[in-house]
């Protein structure tokens, strides 16, 4: 994966300072593939290790040397804080010493929520809960039992009513989609997963509970079918039936 094997590309190390320029994002959790390029250095140690919190490890560890890359793996545990992880590197050609960084933004995906990403997913998020403000305001308009007089007799079967039963099934798997793009977005911008997976624990439910919920309208749905088509023959007998079916 890209954010497990990211190669931090430095010219002339000697040179040129190393320099982080930007905070890349990692996931949170794995481990870090720390990569310099130099065509002088003969050496490069892995000096310190700063958390979001502040505090800092030093060390002084070889980095491997295959051709002109020096890359050491840094273990997933020293990446399990959300915010910035600052990595020190010295490299050395037999002279002249020269220090840098190199820093993350540990997330929970490894993914940067930029200004354009952030707009997308809360367009979606906006899109989904409209046309479930939609499915429902349709819904409303539909009939939700047969047409009866005002003695609660059956006059004519409304099958028109049995679009009700799709649109419900439509409106909990579009609820189940804002609830899981919510826990995602929850992901990105909170600084603390609780939260987020609480979002992700509902919809892991509601995916579980969804076979079930497909089988019940089902039979929902077959059930007053067939029952309306024994009404319908008693009307076309010019019977009315009466009570609530």
């Amino acid at each position: 994966m890209l954010n497990k094997l990211f190669i931090l590309m430095i010219a002339l190390v000697l040179v040129v300072p190393l320099i982080s320029a930007e905070y890349l994002p990692h996931e949170k959790n794995t481990n870090f593939e720390l990569v310099v390029s130099s065509n002088n250095a003969t050496t490069c140690n892995w000096t310190y290790i700063q958390y979001p919190n502040g505090s800092k490890i030093n060390y002084n560890l070889n980095m491997t040397r295959v051709v002109t890359d020096f890359n050491y793996t840094i273990d997933a545990g020293n990446f399990s804080s959300l915010g910035s992880t600052c990595m020190g590197i010295t490299c050395y050609d037999g002279i002249n010493y020269e220090t840098g960084s190199v820093c993350r933004e540990v997330g929970y995906t490894g993914s940067s929520l930029n200004t354009e990403s952030s707009i997308i997913y809360l367009g979606l998020l906006g899109i989904l809960v409209f046309i479930l403000f939609v499915n429902f305001w349709g819904m409303g308009y539909l009939p939700n039992s047969n047409e009866r007089d005002e003695e609660g007799r059956i006059l004519s079967v409304t099958y028109l009513k049995y679009l009700r039963l799709p649109l419900w099934l439509f409106a909990y798997f579009l609820f189940t989609a804002v609830i899981f793009l919510s826990s995602n977005i929850a992901y990105g911008f909170l600084p603390d997963e609780l939260f987020a997976k609480l979002l992700f624990s509902l919809f892991s439910i509601l995916m579980a509970l969804s076979p079930v919920i497909v089988v019940v309208l089902m039979i929902s749905f077959f059930v007053k079918f067939f029952h309306d088509k024994e009404v319908q023959k008693m009307l076309n007998r010019g019977m009315f039936p009466g009570g609530q079916l």
